[in-house]
């Protein structure tokens, strides 16, 4: 019974702002609650790479949040919930600036810059750095390393290429199609990587936490490896 009263207030929430929204901005019903392909009367390939990108941010995210369910919240379970939590939180913010244009259309109209709403990501990604880099050096952080790496490298392409390929003499970047290639293709690649890492960081935390209660930190991520010999060693002493 409690999942579906969380059912019903969640579908009230949104069906109630799509209501507000509509008499409240004078939106028409259907450009809120149609696909986008419908209204704008686009293809249906339009985007394509930006919608397989959100369909990654919501599956990171949502890996993060059942393996946090999962995880008892006890001894050093307790952190790694924590980590795992705020990695939901996260990329559920980076999710939604990408599906909706948040730093690019929504928030320049009420007065916050776009270099404003980067350099708050920035810093809310280095609070998340630093508040877990414990546990983050325990885990496979290569892919987020990827991941950061991949934004920044779209970060860059987005200002740099705005400048650059105008004036370009090769025909093939003053239309914009490397450009739109090199910046939606960097982000692509660290979204992808930080699915990867999304999904890494909660395999190993159910397998630590059903392994034993009050394993050590240490043990959270040396490794996969180590990880299989824990979870085979399980199944072994119940054979037994």
């Amino acid at each position: 019974m409690p999942l579906i009263g969380l059912i019903a207030a969640i579908s009230t929430i949104f069906l109630g702002k799509v209501v507000f929204i509509h008499l409240w901005y004078d939106v028409p019903i259907d450009q809120l609650t149609r696909d986008i392909i419908a209204v704008g009367r686009i293809p249906v390939y339009a985007g394509f790479l930006s919608q397989i990108g959100l369909f990654c941010w919501a599956a990171a995210a949502m890996l993060c949040f059942f393996s946090a369910s999962v995880i008892e919240n006890n001894g050093n379970h307790h952190k790694i919930k924590q980590f795992l939590l705020a990695s939901t939180l996260l990329t559920l913010i980076l999710g939604f600036d990408d599906a909706f244009l948040l730093h690019e259309k929504v928030l320049p109209k009420l007065g916050i810059p776009e270099g404003v709403t980067y350099a708050s990501y920035g810093g809310l990604l280095l609070f998340y750095l630093l508040r877990f880099h414990q546990l983050i050096l325990k885990t496979d952080y290569i892919f987020i390393a990827l991941a950061l790496v991949f934004f920044g490298l779209s970060y860059t392409l987005d200002f740099a290429l705005a400048i650059v390929y105008p004036a370009a003499p090769i025909p093939l970047l003053t239309s914009g199609r490397i450009s739109y290639l090199l910046e939606d293709g960097a982000k692509f690649i660290g979204i992808i990587s930080w699915l990867v890492y999304c999904f890494q960081i909660g395999k190993y935390s159910i397998r630590v936490s059903a392994a034993k209660p009050n394993i050590e930190l240490p043990y959270y991520s040396d490794g996969i490896a180590k990880q299989q010999i824990i979870h085979k060693g399980l199944h072994i002493g119940q054979d037994r």
